[in-house]
Protein backbone atom coordinates (compact mmCIF):
# COMPACT_ATOMS: atom_id res chain seq x y z
CA UNK A 1 0.00 0.00 0.00
CA UNK A 2 1.24 3.26 -0.96
CA UNK A 3 2.37 5.77 1.96
CA UNK A 4 0.69 8.80 -0.18
CA UNK A 5 -2.28 8.38 0.80
CA UNK A 6 -2.10 8.58 4.35
CA UNK A 7 0.45 11.80 4.80
CA UNK A 8 -2.19 14.41 5.58
CA UNK A 9 -4.13 12.22 7.26
CA UNK A 10 -0.80 11.86 9.97
CA UNK A 11 0.24 14.71 9.55
CA UNK A 12 -3.16 16.49 10.75
CA UNK A 13 -3.39 13.62 13.41
CA UNK A 14 -0.12 14.40 15.05
CA UNK A 15 1.00 10.75 14.37
CA UNK A 16 4.10 12.54 12.41
CA UNK A 17 6.27 14.83 14.99
CA UNK A 18 9.15 17.18 14.63
CA UNK A 19 9.84 19.85 11.87
CA UNK A 20 8.50 17.84 8.76
CA UNK A 21 4.90 16.98 10.95
CA UNK A 22 4.90 20.56 11.19
CA UNK A 23 5.23 21.80 7.70
CA UNK A 24 2.90 19.09 6.91
CA UNK A 25 0.09 19.94 8.94
CA UNK A 26 0.50 23.57 7.85
CA UNK A 27 0.65 22.23 4.27
CA UNK A 28 -2.60 20.75 4.86
CA UNK A 29 -4.34 23.60 6.66
CA UNK A 30 -3.65 25.90 3.64
CA UNK A 31 -3.68 23.67 1.01
CA UNK A 32 -6.25 21.73 1.68
CA UNK A 33 -8.95 24.25 2.65
CA UNK A 34 -8.87 23.61 6.22
CA UNK A 35 -10.00 20.10 5.91
CA UNK A 36 -9.51 19.10 9.35
CA UNK A 37 -11.09 15.42 9.39
CA UNK A 38 -9.60 12.75 7.48
CA UNK A 39 -10.08 8.59 7.17
CA UNK A 40 -8.51 7.31 10.21
CA UNK A 41 -5.09 5.65 9.13
CA UNK A 42 -5.28 2.63 11.73
CA UNK A 43 -2.61 0.32 11.79
CA UNK A 44 -1.44 1.10 8.30
CA UNK A 45 0.20 4.21 8.37
CA UNK A 46 3.89 3.40 9.42
CA UNK A 47 5.47 6.34 11.42
CA UNK A 48 9.45 5.93 9.52
CA UNK A 49 7.48 5.75 6.16
CA UNK A 50 6.08 8.90 6.79
CA UNK A 51 8.82 11.01 8.14
CA UNK A 52 11.07 9.43 4.95
CA UNK A 53 7.87 10.43 2.03
CA UNK A 54 7.13 13.95 3.68
CA UNK A 55 11.16 14.17 4.47
CA UNK A 56 12.01 13.44 0.26
CA UNK A 57 9.10 16.01 -0.36
CA UNK A 58 10.42 18.77 1.14
CA UNK A 59 14.42 18.30 0.34
CA UNK A 60 13.29 17.48 -3.20
CA UNK A 61 11.04 21.08 -3.22
CA UNK A 62 13.61 22.96 -1.43
CA UNK A 63 16.02 21.32 -4.42
CA UNK A 64 14.01 22.66 -7.08
CA UNK A 65 14.41 26.00 -5.45
CA UNK A 66 17.72 26.32 -4.81
CA UNK A 67 18.56 27.96 -8.21
CA UNK A 68 15.47 30.23 -8.24
CA UNK A 69 13.30 28.59 -10.44
CA UNK A 70 10.77 25.36 -9.85
CA UNK A 71 11.06 24.07 -13.46
CA UNK A 72 8.47 21.53 -14.66
CA UNK A 73 11.19 19.31 -15.59
CA UNK A 74 11.98 18.79 -11.67
CA UNK A 75 8.67 18.31 -11.08
CA UNK A 76 7.96 15.72 -13.66
CA UNK A 77 11.13 13.67 -12.57
CA UNK A 78 9.75 13.55 -8.81
CA UNK A 79 6.46 12.31 -9.98
CA UNK A 80 7.79 9.99 -12.50
CA UNK A 81 10.78 8.58 -9.97
CA UNK A 82 8.49 8.11 -6.82
CA UNK A 83 5.14 6.75 -9.38
CA UNK A 84 2.51 8.90 -7.43
CA UNK A 85 -0.55 8.07 -7.53
CA UNK A 86 -2.95 10.44 -9.61
CA UNK A 87 -5.35 10.00 -6.50
CA UNK A 88 -2.71 10.94 -3.82
CA UNK A 89 -1.33 14.14 -6.00
CA UNK A 90 -2.90 16.48 -4.02
CA UNK A 91 -1.64 15.73 -1.09
CA UNK A 92 1.79 15.25 -1.90
CA UNK A 93 1.57 18.51 -4.23
CA UNK A 94 0.15 20.57 -1.05
CA UNK A 95 3.20 19.52 0.64
CA UNK A 96 5.16 20.13 -2.43
CA UNK A 97 4.14 23.67 -2.29
CA UNK A 98 4.67 24.68 1.42
CA UNK A 99 8.18 23.70 1.06
CA UNK A 100 8.98 25.22 -2.42
CA UNK A 101 8.21 28.54 -0.97
CA UNK A 102 11.96 29.21 -0.20
CA UNK A 103 15.37 27.07 -0.49
CA UNK A 104 16.24 27.95 3.19
CA UNK A 105 15.66 26.22 6.44
CA UNK A 106 16.05 22.58 4.89
CA UNK A 107 18.34 21.62 7.82
CA UNK A 108 16.28 21.05 10.41
CA UNK A 109 14.21 18.74 7.47
CA UNK A 110 17.38 16.72 7.00
CA UNK A 111 18.48 16.45 10.46
CA UNK A 112 15.06 14.73 11.16
CA UNK A 113 15.86 12.57 8.54
CA UNK A 114 19.38 11.69 9.45
CA UNK A 115 18.06 11.42 13.52
CA UNK A 116 14.92 8.98 12.10
CA UNK A 117 17.32 6.78 9.62
CA UNK A 118 21.26 7.47 11.21
CA UNK A 119 20.64 3.48 12.01
CA UNK A 120 19.88 2.58 8.26
CA UNK A 121 21.95 4.90 6.24
CA UNK A 122 20.88 2.94 2.79
CA UNK A 123 17.62 4.84 3.18
CA UNK A 124 19.58 8.05 3.40
CA UNK A 125 21.63 7.64 0.61
CA UNK A 126 18.40 6.64 -1.80
CA UNK A 127 16.90 10.28 -0.28
CA UNK A 128 20.54 11.32 -1.78
CA UNK A 129 20.28 9.43 -4.82
CA UNK A 130 16.69 11.03 -5.81
CA UNK A 131 17.93 14.62 -5.35
CA UNK A 132 20.69 14.02 -7.75
CA UNK A 133 17.85 12.61 -10.18
CA UNK A 134 15.93 15.38 -9.61
CA UNK A 135 18.85 18.15 -10.33
CA UNK A 136 19.79 16.45 -13.28
CA UNK A 137 15.93 16.46 -14.58
CA UNK A 138 16.70 19.01 -16.79
CA UNK A 139 20.63 17.58 -17.62
CA UNK A 140 22.51 19.44 -15.73
CA UNK A 141 23.14 19.91 -12.48
CA UNK A 142 24.15 23.88 -11.44
CA UNK A 143 26.33 25.07 -8.93
CA UNK A 144 23.61 25.51 -5.97
CA UNK A 145 21.65 22.61 -6.39
CA UNK A 146 25.04 20.38 -6.27
CA UNK A 147 26.06 22.65 -3.00
CA UNK A 148 22.79 22.17 -1.43
CA UNK A 149 22.90 18.39 -1.90
CA UNK A 150 26.49 18.31 -0.36
CA UNK A 151 24.88 19.86 2.60
CA UNK A 152 21.90 17.14 3.18
CA UNK A 153 24.62 14.77 2.18
CA UNK A 154 26.69 16.46 5.09
CA UNK A 155 23.96 16.48 7.62
CA UNK A 156 23.59 13.02 7.37
CA UNK A 157 27.15 12.46 7.87
CA UNK A 158 28.35 10.95 4.61
CA UNK A 159 31.87 10.95 3.42
CA UNK A 160 33.12 12.61 0.56
CA UNK A 161 33.89 8.91 -0.85
CA UNK A 162 30.07 8.08 -0.65
CA UNK A 163 28.74 11.56 -2.08
CA UNK A 164 31.07 10.75 -5.26
CA UNK A 165 29.92 7.08 -5.23
CA UNK A 166 25.92 8.13 -5.55
CA UNK A 167 26.51 11.20 -7.38
CA UNK A 168 27.64 8.96 -10.06
CA UNK A 169 25.48 6.36 -9.33
CA UNK A 170 23.28 7.13 -12.57
CA UNK A 171 21.92 4.37 -15.27
CA UNK A 172 24.84 6.11 -17.51
CA UNK A 173 27.44 5.31 -15.63
CA UNK A 174 26.77 1.35 -15.56
CA UNK A 175 28.51 1.33 -19.09
CA UNK A 176 30.49 4.31 -19.28
CA UNK A 177 32.53 3.99 -15.91
CA UNK A 178 30.71 1.03 -13.39
CA UNK A 179 34.27 1.55 -11.41
CA UNK A 180 32.37 5.16 -10.23
CA UNK A 181 29.14 3.37 -9.25
CA UNK A 182 31.31 1.09 -6.80
CA UNK A 183 33.22 3.96 -5.46
CA UNK A 184 36.48 2.08 -6.47
CA UNK A 185 39.31 2.54 -8.52
CA UNK A 186 40.31 0.67 -12.38
CA UNK A 187 43.97 0.10 -10.05
CA UNK A 188 41.83 -1.84 -7.15
CA UNK A 189 42.94 -5.63 -7.37
CA UNK A 190 40.16 -8.23 -8.40
CA UNK A 191 40.05 -8.85 -4.58
CA UNK A 192 39.29 -5.41 -3.41
CA UNK A 193 36.65 -4.84 -6.01
CA UNK A 194 35.13 -8.04 -4.98
CA UNK A 195 35.28 -6.52 -1.53
CA UNK A 196 33.21 -3.59 -2.32
CA UNK A 197 30.69 -5.10 -3.98
CA UNK A 198 29.78 -7.58 -1.58
CA UNK A 199 29.67 -4.93 1.20
CA UNK A 200 27.67 -2.80 -1.11
CA UNK A 201 25.12 -5.28 -1.91
CA UNK A 202 25.22 -6.49 1.44
CA UNK A 203 24.03 -2.98 2.70
CA UNK A 204 21.80 -2.16 -0.15
CA UNK A 205 20.08 -5.29 -0.49
CA UNK A 206 16.26 -4.90 -0.37
CA UNK A 207 15.07 -7.00 2.21
CA UNK A 208 17.22 -4.84 4.86
CA UNK A 209 15.41 -2.20 3.92
CA UNK A 210 12.29 -4.28 4.76
CA UNK A 211 13.97 -5.27 7.79
CA UNK A 212 13.92 -2.15 9.06
CA UNK A 213 10.16 -2.13 8.96
CA UNK A 214 9.49 -0.21 5.63
CA UNK A 215 6.79 -1.53 3.17
CA UNK A 216 5.68 1.18 0.89
CA UNK A 217 6.03 -0.03 -2.70
CA UNK A 218 7.83 2.62 -3.50
CA UNK A 219 10.57 2.87 -1.19
CA UNK A 220 10.77 -0.66 -1.76
CA UNK A 221 11.21 -0.24 -5.59
CA UNK A 222 13.69 2.20 -5.14
CA UNK A 223 16.18 -0.20 -3.36
CA UNK A 224 15.27 -2.85 -5.48
CA UNK A 225 16.71 -0.23 -8.44
CA UNK A 226 19.73 0.60 -6.77
CA UNK A 227 20.62 -2.51 -6.12
CA UNK A 228 20.26 -3.97 -9.88
CA UNK A 229 22.72 -0.87 -10.55
CA UNK A 230 24.90 -2.29 -8.16
CA UNK A 231 24.79 -5.90 -9.97
CA UNK A 232 24.88 -4.29 -13.79
CA UNK A 233 28.10 -2.19 -12.16
CA UNK A 234 29.80 -5.19 -10.93
CA UNK A 235 29.04 -7.72 -14.07
CA UNK A 236 30.44 -4.68 -16.41
CA UNK A 237 33.37 -4.88 -14.40
CA UNK A 238 33.80 -8.56 -14.36
CA UNK A 239 33.55 -8.30 -18.06
CA UNK A 240 36.16 -5.52 -18.88
CA UNK A 241 38.62 -7.22 -16.79
CA UNK A 242 37.65 -10.76 -18.21
CA UNK A 243 36.69 -12.51 -14.84
CA UNK A 244 34.13 -14.66 -14.73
Amino acid sequence: MSVWKYLMAASLGNMIAGPLGALAFTAGAFFLGGKKTFNNTGNKFNQKQGVYAIGLIVLAAKLAKADGAVTSDEIAKFKKIFRIPQSDLKQVSAIWKQAAETSDGFEIYAEQLYQTFKRSPQMLEQIILGLFEIGYADHELSSPELRFIKKVSNIFRLDQQTFNRLRNSRPEFVKEDPYKVLGIKKSDSINDIKKAYRALARKNHPDVIRAKGITDISIIRKAKEKFQLINDAYEQILKIKGVK
